[in-house]
This record gives C-alpha cells, structure tokens and sequence, in this order.
C-alpha cells in the first residue's frame, strides 16, 4: 500500500513539473497596454485572431487594455474577450491625440519682418500722448498687436483717448493703456502731443 501511495505522490509531481513546464506562470501574467492607432480612432476588438473575425468591440484612443495572452503573433487575446492587433496599442500612455497638420499651402506672408522692427526700438522715458481719430475710420485710432497696419486689432479707441508712449520704432510707438495695462502699436500719424 504505502508504495502504491509512493507511486501516486511521484506521479502526481512529475504532472505538476510537467504542467508548469508546458503552461508557465509568466505566460498567464497580465499587463496593462493602451489602445494607440495612427489615425485616433477606436481599436478594433475581434472575435478571434486576425481581421477576418467579427469586430465584437472598439476601445476608443488612449483607453487602458488588459491583455491576458498572445497565442497569436501580432495579437493580443484581452480581458474583455477578444482580439486585439498588437500593432494598434502601446506599453506606455500615449497622450490625447493630436491630428496631422494639413498639408501647407505656400506662405502667401506679406507681413513686415518684426524682429528687424523691433531691433530698432528706441526705449523712451514713458510720456502721455493723446490719439486722434485716423480719416475715414469711423473715428477711432487702431492699437495693434504688432507695429504693421496688417497686424491684428487690439483695440479701437476713440479720438481723444490717452495713451502711454513705451518706446519709438519707425512710423510706430509701442504704447501702453494706463487703464487696462494692455500693450500694442499705434501709427505715429494718429497720435498727438
């Protein structure tokens, strides 16, 4: 009796060894990737693996994924059942999705090179100024972002307004709003002293 228990103990470790050779504890092991295609939209979860299986599930853009096995090169059996392309995913985060630019037209800029502009500012001890209404402009002198009649309005004020001149560059000051603190640009040719 006690040998045929021996012998049922010897069988019963050599199927344990055997076991775990065959299916080891790494290969069950789980991990976590995240769901990462080119063009930002919903991975696709199939019924088996390969893309001729039904798709049973999407997994939006950057969403977590467990992934419980890879019993097929360039596939990811996940926890949720399914399929996944291993292609489509990544082991770390990879952020919000941010599309491609368009293709670029050809720059059609006219604008005036700023730097050389402000290159040649000539800082001033801050001095009130007045604006004066430009002709036919509705009567409000134009203060820019940049010292160029193309830049973009800041602020429309209107004749009679007060301004703080910062510095002088070509036909342009750099002024201040004493009110708001808001910076830009006013032609010299609707300014006043």
């Amino acid at each position: 009796m006690k040998k045929r228990i021996l012998s049922l103990l010897t069988v019963l470790m050599l199927a344990t060894v055997m076991f775990q050779f065959v299916f080891p504890a790494s290969a069950s092991a789980s991990y976590v990737v995240y769901s990462h295609c080119g063009n930002g939209k919903a991975l696709n979860v199939r019924e088996g693996a390969g893309k001729d299986y039904w798709i049973i599930d999407r997994i939006p853009y950057g969403n977590p994924i467990e992934v419980i096995g890879e019993t097929v090169p360039g596939w990811l059996q996940v926890s949720s059942g399914g399929f996944v392309q291993a292609a489509l995913t990544s082991r770390t985060y990879p952020g919000p999705y941010v599309p491609p630019s368009p293709n670029p037209k050809p720059s059609t800029n006219t604008e005036p090179d700023y730097n050389s502009i402000f290159q040649s500012a000539r800082f001033v001890t801050p001095y009130t100024v007045t604006l004066t209404a430009a002709q036919n402009s509705k009567g409000v002198a134009n203060v820019r972002w940049a010292p160029s009649k193309k830049a973009t309005l800041q602020k429309a004020y209107p004749s009679g307004s007060q301004v703080r001149v910062l510095a002088e560059m070509g036909n342009w000051y750099q002024v201040e709003d004493p009110i708001t603190e808001m910076v830009g640009f006013v032609n010299k040719a609707y300014v006043s002293r």
